[in-house]
C-alpha cells in the first residue's frame, strides 16, 4: 500500500491533469538519452506500485535486458536478468495479449537467453523467437517502430543461425534461418526506422553474409555520422569500424 500511494504521489507531481503520456512513458527517453539507471530506478518504483500494468511490464522488460547487456558476459547476474526480462514480457502478454509489445519483448528476451545458452541448446527459446515476431509483424496497425524492431530481431536470428551449419541444426527444429531471410528482414527494419545504429550495423553484416561487401562498406561508413539513440550505439560505431577494417 505505501508502494502505492508513493507511485501515485509521483504520478501527480510528474504530470498535469491534461492529456499527456503516462509518467512510465519516461523510461523511454531514459534509455533513447542513455540515462539506464534512472530508467532502473523508475521501472522498479512502478513495478512496486503497479505490478500488472501493461505500460509497465513491457518497459520493466527492456530495462532488464539493458542491465543485462552492461554485466560481464556469460556471467550468472547477467543470465538472472535475462531471465527475468524473459518473465516480465510472460506478464505483459498476459496482460495485454493483443499488444505488440510484450510480443517483442519476449522475443528480445528468448533471443538473449539462447545466445547466453548457445542457440543449439536453447532452440525452442529460438523458435518461440521467430514465432512472435512473425506475430508481430502479421498484426494490424503496429507502429512502424514496433514492426521495425521485429524485424530486426527476426532477422537477426536468421543471421545469427547461419553461423551453425544446417545439417546441425534441422534436427533441432532450427533449419529455417537463412542469409536471405535475414537480409530480407534488416533491410525492411532499415527502411522503417532509417539512421538506427543498431539496425543498420547489422543490416551491414546481412549484406557481407550475402557476399555484397560494396553496400556493406557504404553502410559502415555512414554509422559515425548517426546519432546515438539506444544504450550500446557508441559501441556498435566501434564494431562497425572494426568490420569495415575487414573489408577489401
Amino acid at each position: 500500500m505505501r508502494h502505492r500511494l508513493r507511485f501515485v504521489a509521483f504520478l501527480l507531481s510528474s504530470a498535469s491533469l491534461s492529456a499527456q503520456p503516462a509518467p512510465i512513458a519516461r523510461v523511454d527517453t531514459l534509455v533513447a538519452t542513455g540515462q539506464v539507471p534512472a530508467a532502473v530506478a523508475l521501472v522498479d518504483q512502478a513495478l512496486a506500485a503497479a505490478p500488472r500494468d501493461f505500460e509497465v511490464l513491457w518497459r520493466a522488460s527492456r530495462v532488464r535486458l539493458l542491465q543485462g547487456d552492461a554485466l560481464a558476459e556469460k556471467s550468472k547476474a547477467q543470465d538472472k536478468l535475462y531471465r527475468e526480462a524473459l518473465a516480465l514480457a510472460e506478464r505483459a502478454i498476459k496482460a495485454n495479449p493483443g499488444a505488440p509489445d510484450g510480443y517483442l519483448r519476449r522475443a528480445a528476451a528468448n533471443g538473449k537467453v539462447a545466445l547466453f545458452a548457445g542457440v543449439l541448446d536453447a532452440a525452442d527459446y529460438v523458435i518461440q523467437t521467430r514465432e512472435d515476431t512473425e506475430k508481430v509483424i502479421a498484426m494490424r496497425g503496429v507502429p512502424a517502430l514496433s514492426e521495425a524492431s521485429a524485424h530486426y530481431i527476426l532477422g537477426r536470428a536468421h543471421l545469427k543461425l547461419t553461423e551453425t551449419p544446417r545439417p546441425l541444426r534441422m534436427p533441432l527444429g532450427l533449419g529455417f534461418g537463412n542469409a536471405a531471410d535475414a537480409l530480407t528482414h534488416l533491410r525492411r527494419a532499415t527502411e522503417l526506422r532509417p539512421g538506427f545504429v543498431m539496425f543498420q550495423l547489422e543490416y551491414a553484416r546481412a549484406l557481407l553474409a550475402n557476399a555484397r561487401p560494396a553496400d556493406a562498406r557504404a553502410l559502415l561508413q555512414q554509422l559515425p555520422a548517426l546519432a546515438n539513440q539506444e544504450p550500446g550505439d557508441e559501441q556498435r560505431k566501434l564494431e562497425g569500424a572494426e568490420l569495415l577494417r575487414t573489408i577489401r
